[in-house]
């Protein structure tokens, strides 16, 4: 349980992170993007005053710089290579651009890595120079660092908030798991004990009885003896059930083995056809069907439907076994003709020692722990379990492994 709710911390910190990076980041960019689109608009606006009055480029750009009220550079680059600033900005232009970026920015804005980092356009006029119109880029590279610190606090503490809450739904959680389990082990003690006070009253019943000679026939005295081993097969039988389901609980993971289920499907039903001649057993086994498990507890878990076919219907009640394949899954559906179980029984699933019919009872040798150790066998292989009236009017167990 401790592992499980570390990774589910982890798996909430790592997705508060991912999410807070992924939607922030492409915020942040944004506005930074947004900030770059306003200067080249800006530096476009200059442009186009320039090239339409090419006559006097120069003037066309500081007048359109003023009336626009744009804090731009404006500079004359010779074909030699010499930079003359006209017009000063918070920009500090202290050498001429690479050439290559002064012709790559005749057709668009280009961002220039230098010193202070810059947005430029360059236009080619007479005499072969270059009119460069140049922006500074540091409010939005502070702005962009401003809201990426801003980002990354938020992540942090978001994932704080995110674990903090994570850690008291597990802590919330576990104590509602400890209690259903506490009460869950409270109902199986007090099921357990009852059912065996049964056996262990008759046997104290019968020992102090023959104890005290007050059978004194030997007929009777045999008939008591038989009485009391019975019981005491009863108990080792319901000791046995009880040491298989706490071994199914186990939190350990179960041995895997390649178990061929056609085979063990097909082994028990002619074993049960063989032993029970009045009845019509039908066997339908799909050849080759494999699964992962425990070959003991799957042998055990068609053992235990096989005898609660053979402890609670007639004789003569009609049964078919079947193992098919259904996708990547195998489906074993046992039914037999018998009077199958009440209505509730259906609806309300599978309890630890829930006999489902009153007329189920000791007497028939069962411990009232068949359904549940079927139950627990599959779950312990991640299958699933369905009971419903079967088509001969009895009880039908569809296994899914």
């Amino acid at each position: 349980m401790k592992q499980k709710g570390l990774r589910y911390l982890l798996a909430s910190a790592v997705i508060t992170t991912a999410l807070s990076l992924l939607i922030g980041g492409f915020a942040t960019l944004s506005v930074k993007n947004s900030q770059i689109q306003v200067i080249d608009s800006q530096l476009n606006t200059i442009a186009d005053s320039v090239r339409k009055n090419s006559s006097a480029p120069v003037s066309a750009a500081l007048d359109s710089a003023a009336e626009q009220d744009f804090n731009v550079t404006i500079a004359l680059v010779s074909a030699t290579g010499d930079i003359t600033i006209i017009n000063e900005s918070q920009l500090n232009l202290l050498a001429a651009p690479d050439p290559s970026l002064i012709l790559q920015s005749q057709s668009a804005a280009v961002t220039v890595s230098a010193e202070e980092e810059y947005r430029m356009i360059s236009i080619k006029i007479s005499g072969g120079d270059q009119l460069l119109l140049a922006d500074s880029l540091s409010d939005a590279n502070k702005t962009f660092s401003d809201n990426l610190i801003r980002l990354i606090i938020f992540t942090f503490v978001a994932d704080l908030i995110a674990i903090a809450l994570s850690y008291l739904v597990i802590l919330r959680n576990n104590r509602k798991l400890q209690a259903d389990s506490l009460s869950r082990m409270q109902s199986f003690l007090a099921d357990a004990s009852h059912e065996l006070r049964t056996p262990l009253t008759v046997i104290k019943g019968y020992s102090e009885m023959l104890a005290k000679g007050q059978i004194s026939a030997e007929s009777d005295r045999q008939r008591a003896l038989d009485r009391v081993n019975s019981e005491i097969v009863r108990m080792e039988n319901l000791i046995h059930d009880l040491l298989l389901l706490a071994e199914l609980g186990e939190t350990s993971v179960p041995i895997r083995e390649e178990v061929d289920l056609s085979e063990l499907v097909s082994g028990h039903a002619r074993d049960f056809q063989t032993l029970h001649t009045q009845r019509m057993v039908s066997i339908e086994v799909e050849e080759g069907l494999v699964c992962l498990g425990s070959a003991e507890h799957l042998r055990r878990l068609i053992q235990n439907i096989l005898n609660n076919i053979s402890r609670h219907t007639p004789t003569d009640a009609q049964v078919r076994i079947s193992l098919s394949r259904s996708g990547k899954k195998s489906s074993l559906l046992i039914e037999d003709g018998g009077p199958g179980l009440p209505e509730t029984s259906y609806r309300d699933g599978i309890e630890l020692l829930n006999r489902f019919d009153s007329s189920r009872s000791r007497e028939t040798g069962g411990s009232g722990l068949g359904l549940s150790i079927i139950a627990a066998i599959v779950h312990e292989h991640n299958g699933s379990l369905t009971l419903r009236k079967s088509s001969f009017g009895g009880l039908a167990v569809e296994v899914t492994l």
